[in-house]
């Protein structure tokens, strides 16, 4: 039996704190931050990938406890937690919605009467994997919960995001046959608003689309107790300038395959090391090599990356190239990046981290959802996107927008506060 009252059941998807990107971290938090703040009483169960246990989370000064439930793809079908297996029972209740069966499925599994008992599902989609971009499998893993909870007879909440590209015929139908039966869709650019428009044509309900900037922009800080902070705070009260760079590791990593995957039209190597030379040819500026995926996978891994190009530059530039060597959590990657004058970044979410501390910064895109994102905050001229731009294209303007960093820095002051009190307050007026 679903609640009605100011403490609703409520399961949270697309991001958890297993992962390490600290961009999925980060939604998985603030997405949580927005939800506590509107339903304090909530109680909330997190999709858990690995470990199923309660936990604990401090948010807006208060302790919650968020519990986690796997929905799991592993090959024993016939565990009761298995996707495949509550999306049958589901269907057999969608098809034949007899009280004696629903009675009977729910006596045999205790996870299907959780999630039939579920008031509202919001899904994140880890901010930009609402698409086919990194394949059609991967999308359709992605939409499986969704379809569970909506045949559930659940309301689907899509939380700020970038929907699309789709470029298959069945990510396109999958796509269309949830997001026409989703209550709400937050977009968090305004850009997906108009694809998500021609995407689903007539059946597009335009009171259910709405624009709202993406959630870690309300994300809390937290000082990391490591030497690298202490030695920026120093440095810069010696007059340095402390630029920030976040080297992607699955672009870096990749070489020439991850180029053309992604439609990179230069070599992302070589401009990371051009970045380095063009910004430390100036005395006074210190440069920190920031990590954004703490992956131990090879392919994805930033500290990898970072590494490289460290070993590779640290002699041409001793005490002024420095390199984030700790793995920090969410929270304290984005103080570390709070305490740059300036930033870029091939990491979206480290660029979020920027700009919501009214760093100024640039984000070397290789996909469309920077764009939209920085638009929201009224910096969009600050995308450069390595897709269409050379590494000598790339240089011009990156010095065009450092030269307007204080202009930059001042016009983050006066926006962010109120992008702030915008994404906190988005379930303003909704009911379960």
């Amino acid at each position: 039996m679903k609640t009605s009252t100011s403490s609703p059941n409520l399961w949270f998807l697309g991001a958890t704190f297993e992962t390490a990107n600290m961009g999925v971290n980060a939604l998985a938090e603030s997405s949580l931050k927005c939800i506590f703040t509107h339903w304090p009483n909530a109680h909330v169960t997190l999709r858990a990938q690995h470990h199923e246990e309660t936990q604990t989370i401090s948010l807006l000064g208060k302790a919650f406890t968020i519990h986690r439930m796997g929905l799991r793809l592993n090959k024993n079908v016939f565990r009761s937690n298995h996707l495949y297996k509550l999306l049958f029972q589901a269907l057999l209740l969608k098809l034949f919605p007899f009280a004696w069966l629903q009675k009977r499925l729910q006596a045999w599994n205790p996870y299907l009467k959780q999630l039939l008992e579920t008031d509202l599902a919001f899904d994140i989609t880890a901010g930009d994997s609402f698409s086919d971009i990194y394949g059609t499998r991967k999308f359709i893993l992605n939409a499986l919960p969704k379809l569970l909870f909506l045949w559930c007879g659940t309301k689907l909440i899509l939380l700020p995001q970038t929907y699309g590209p789709f470029y298959s015929p069945i990510a396109q139908r999958f796509a269309r046959y949830l997001l026409t039966r989703a209550t709400v869709i937050y977009s968090r650019d305004r850009q997906s608003i108009e694809d998500l428009k021609t995407l689903l044509g007539s059946q597009v309900d335009l009171k259910n689309l709405k624009f709202i900037p993406d959630v870690a922009f309300t994300l809390d800080a937290e000082k990391p107790e490591i030497p690298l902070i202490l030695q920026l705070a120093q440095l810069k009260s010696q007059g340095h300038t402390v630029i920030g760079l976040n080297v992607s590791g699955l672009v870096y990593n990749g070489g020439l395959e991850a180029q053309q995957r992604f439609g990179i039209r230069d070599d992302y190597r070589v401009l990371m090391e051009k970045l380095v030379h063009h910004f430390l040819a100036t005395p006074n500026h210190v440069l920190v090599l920031v990590s954004h995926v703490f992956s131990e996978k090879t392919a994805e891994s930033d500290p990898l990356a970072c590494q490289s190009l460290y070993e590779k530059l640290k002699s041409h530039y001793p005490d002024r190239l420095l390199l984030l060597q700790e793995t920090l959590n969410h929270k304290q990657v984005k103080y570390l990046i709070g305490q740059c004058d300036f930033f870029l970044g091939t990491r979206m979410h480290a660029c979020i981290a920027a700009l919501s501390q009214n760093v100024p910064a640039i984000g070397l895109a290789y996909s469309q959802k920077f764009k939209g994102v920085f638009d929201s905050v009224g910096l969009g001229e600050a995308v450069i996107d390595l897709r269409g731009n050379c590494n000598e294209e790339v240089l011009k303007q990156l010095q065009e927008v450092f030269d307007r960093r204080y202009e930059v820095a001042e016009e983050l002051r006066s926006r962010i506060p109120g992008i702030q009190k915008e994404v906190i307050g988005l379930f303003e007026g909704m009911r379960v």
